[in-house]
């Protein structure tokens, strides 16, 4: 059983804010908290001396950032890791025997750019584990867990592991499918848009095998499901969390084994609006 949550750490304010979400969530489950830093190693510094004095720094962040957390979080056991090389393949190889990765966004609005241009980008590609990205601080009010739905085995997961969190944070449940096609919604239900449905693909059936049992396995759970007919589910998804304390997305979706992840959740991933979090299938061993 996995029993640790990486964050990784940089003296930014993100960081910092990756850090307290990390902690909440590791406290709230009894989990250890692994603060992580990553310096380059010593043959991308001119001088050996520039590496000494970038590792003296690292550890001293490492100190502060563990002490500022296990003050705000006293019952948090907190531990440090200081590696060496390039942060995203620090936490790939540290992610192996980890319950999550959490790390802030290093994307700004108007910092536009396809894939490997974002260090957090590339952590939630290729580590092991589930990865929470989370944005800067934002004063506005949030409330409700997202859940992207579109009829996958990832999809699936990314439900169960919503309605999880939901739960432990006393949040509804949304549930969002986008992208297939136009239709009228039966009464009590959200929609947007009118239209003839996509061949072969019934959101409101999709929407109802989702939630199948999981009131039973989450009693007292609030659930929404919307159906947006107007946006593609990307859209659709980054609109539904920007009011949201969660966003939670299967990695891959319909894209299956031959991807590493889908192109629903890369677009969400370099566009993040809310603390957004990556399943991924365990792996049996």
């Amino acid at each position: 059983m996995k029993t640790k949550i990486l964050v990784g750490v940089d003296g930014s304010v993100v960081g910092s804010a990756a850090a307290d979400w990390a902690a909440e969530r590791a406290r709230d489950l009894g989990l250890q908290l692994n603060l992580v830093h990553a310096v380059p190693e010593p043959w991308a510094f001119p001088e050996k001396a520039l590496h000494d004095g970038a590792t003296a720094e690292a550890k001293d962040l490492l100190k502060g950032e563990s002490a500022r957390v296990a003050a705000r979080f006293p019952s948090l056991e907190v531990v440090t890791t200081l590696s060496s090389g390039e942060p995203a393949e620090t936490m790939r190889k540290l992610s192996a025997d980890a319950e999550m990765v959490v790390v802030g966004t290093d994307r700004r609005p108007g910092n536009h750019g396809e894939g490997f241009g974002s260090v957090s980008f590339q952590i939630a590609v290729i580590s092991h584990c589930a990865v929470a990205i989370v944005p800067a601080p934002s004063t506005r009010e949030s409330s409700g867990v997202v859940v992207g739905v579109d009829g996958s085995r990832d999809s699936e997961l990314a439900v169960e592991c919503a309605a999880d969190e939901a739960q432990r944070m006393g949040q509804e449940l949304v549930i969002v499918h986008a992208g297939s096609g136009r239709a009228p919604a039966p009464s009590g239900r959200s929609v947007r848009g009118t239209g003839p449905a996509e061949p072969g693909l019934d959101g409101h059936a999709l929407l109802s095998k989702s939630v199948h049992g999981l009131e039973g396995r989450h009693p007292g759970l609030a659930i929404l499901k919307i159906l947006d007919f107007e946006r593609a589910p990307a859209e659709a998804l980054l609109d539904a969390s920007t009011r949201a304390r969660l966003l939670v997305m299967g990695c891959k979706g319909r894209g299956g084994a031959r991807v590493l992840v889908g192109s629903v959740a890369q677009h969400v991933l370099l566009n993040v609006q809310c603390p957004t979090l990556i399943t991924r299938p365990v792996v049996q061993t």
